[in-house]
């Protein structure tokens, strides 16, 4: 049985843009962050997440082959696609897998955190 946690998990390759979701949301929301696609679909089969936030271009699994896993387990999680690859096939795939929002990077803090508090409010 899968643990369902009120957490955010954040999966991105970049370790610098792990430390900006940490000091965006550690504070205020549980938080769990990974730097692969492999790690979080390992960590997706023990839990359950209420918010992801997805970088697509991450060696192994992308976020895309992610994205289109979760929506095979039929997860109820509300995923966000952050990325530096504004390509609108990129952004159509993922609208078609169901992505709750699609961020280019450099994000809008306050944009992250409005998602944030939507989605936990």
């Amino acid at each position: 049985m899968k643990e369902i946690r009120e957490a955010i998990l954040v999966v991105d390759d970049d370790p610098g843009i792990l430390d900006s979701f940490d000091a965006m949301f550690g504070e205020e929301y549980p938080l769990v962050l990974m730097g692969s696609g492999r790690e979080a679909l390992q960590r997706l089969t023990e839990e359950s997440f209420k918010l992801l936030f997805l970088d697509i271009r991450m060696p192994g699994l992308n976020g895309l082959e992610l994205l289109r896993w979760i929506r095979e387990q039929n997860l109820a999680i509300k995923v966000v696609i952050v990325t530096a690859l504004p390509q609108p096939s990129y952004e159509e795939v993922a609208h078609q897998y169901g992505v709750y929002r699609y961020v280019k990077k450099p994000f809008d803090v306050d944009e992250l955190e409005d998602i944030a508090r939507t989605v936990f409010h």
